[in-house]
């Protein structure tokens, strides 16, 4: 019993794992531009990638927007034979608005979902002992207060309040009446709190910003463990329950941001940013059963941090329409021998392009389409669950966003 659950239990962090499947749907001018942003400030998404460039912005702003991820993959075992994920779809979000008190003090809110995650496969298929569907979310709520030290260096800080939930459900390898196998589904929540903090600096045609958002530690408290389709006599002489609680802590890691931008002509500007994200402080996971103390476990994941380097561009078309594009390289966190298909995750290209369209009285239409090119990845000597063979996987992003300026 105690090796079924927490060999299960092990995957309840994938919301973790997001930060390693990072797509930076967090602003469509910034998921425009492959994420390269924190050198720039371009609207009120600022006051997530760089708090300090708010008291930059020459106007207060509103931004609403929605991004549709479709990911894609195909697992090929080690004797041959490819399957499909299952389609899905996923609709993170994000809401920003800044005001500008005076000329040195400005405010900012954030609320956005960067952390999110979906996966699901067919629920017979190879793996279906280690995963069949996966639904992570994160909620982050991120009040700023920006204050422009001179006409040229700016500085930016405020608390993040996070909040997250997570629902995974496998097959057991135990048979029914029937021969269906067996059930588990998992459920939690969690909260926490960080902090962030950016500078912001313009020097002619060059600016330049540098951020930090802290890890958040989140607290499950109340995890639910759910057995479902488990023979009688299983659970009569106690190798299952029907349910059970659980408690836990895990830890979203640090980002630092660097970015320089530059003025290449009245129409067009250039944004390099490189992020590092401290994956390290997700090393290994403990679970605690305060009815079942038997059951008490802990688990390795073992990720490193990781590098991701971004480069976009903007040109202003014409007065109405303005265009982007970008191109990004990020990193996987997740080592060999660690990777599951609930986050097949790999090294990563990013290519995107997009645009804003004014509309009347202050107020604008953006779009963005954005692909993620995950490398081929083989996994030969997993040391969790003995499932081998060899990953492929994309991302499709369609964002949609409205923005008032005033």
């Amino acid at each position: 019993m105690k090796k079924v659950v927490f060999s299960c239990l092990f995957l309840f962090p994938l919301l973790l794992k997001a930060g390693g499947y990072q797509i930076n749907t967090q602003g469509q001018k910034a998921l425009s531009m492959g994420g390269s942003v924190t050198g720039l400030a371009l609207d009120a998404s600022v006051s997530y990638f760089n708090p300090a460039g708010l008291s930059a912005l020459d106007s207060n702003y509103f931004n609403f927007g929605v991004s549709l991820l479709m990911p894609q993959s195909a697992f090929l075992g080690p004797y041959g034979g490819s399957e499909q994920m299952s389609s899905l779809l996923l609709t993170p979000t994000h809401i920003y608005g800044n005001y500008t008190f005076n000329e040195k003090i400005a405010f900012g809110l954030s609320i956005n979902t960067p952390f999110v995650l979906g996966t699901k496969w067919d629920d017979n298929w190879s793996g279906r002992y280690v995963s069949q569907e996966s639904r992570i979310s994160t909620i982050f709520i991120q009040p700023t207060i920006s204050y422009k030290i001179n006409d040229k260096i700016s500085f930016g800080a405020g608390p993040i309040i996070v909040t997250g939930n997570a629902k995974w459900r496998r097959a057991l390898n135990v048979l029914n009446q029937d021969g269906s196998d067996g059930q588990l589904e998992m459920k939690g929540a969690g909260n926490g709190f960080g902090f962030n903090a950016g500078i912001f600096a313009r020097l002619g045609k060059f600016s330049a910003g540098i951020s930090y958002r802290s890890e958040v530690k989140l607290d499950l408290d109340n995890g639910e463990a759910v057995f479902s389709n488990i023979p009688s006599s299983l659970i009569n002489n106690g190798t299952y329950v029907n349910e059970a609680k659980f408690k836990s802590s895990l830890t979203l890691p640090s980002v630092i941001s660097l970015g320089i931008g530059r003025t290449i002509s009245e129409k067009l500007i250039a944004n390099l940013d490189v992020n590092y994200t401290g994956w390290s402080v997700y090393d290994s996971l403990s679970f605690d059963f305060p009815d079942h103390p038997e059951f008490n476990s802990s688990v390795a994941r073992k990720l490193e941090n990781s590098f991701a380097v971004r480069l976009g561009v903007q040109y202003q078309y014409s007065e109405k329409l303005q265009l982007r594009g970008g191109i990004g390289y990020d990193q996987s966190p997740v080592q060999d021998g660690y990777l599951l298909p609930e986050m097949p995750d790999a090294d990563k290209v990013i290519l995107s392009a997009g645009c804003t369209f004014k509309l009347k009285k202050g107020w604008s239409m953006e779009g963005t389409f954005a692909f993620q090119d995950l490398r081929e990845r083989k996994e030969e000597k997993n040391r969790q669950y003995n499932i081998n063979g060899t990953y492929k996987s994309y991302l499709y992003v369609l964002g949609l966003g409205l923005q008032y300026q005033f």
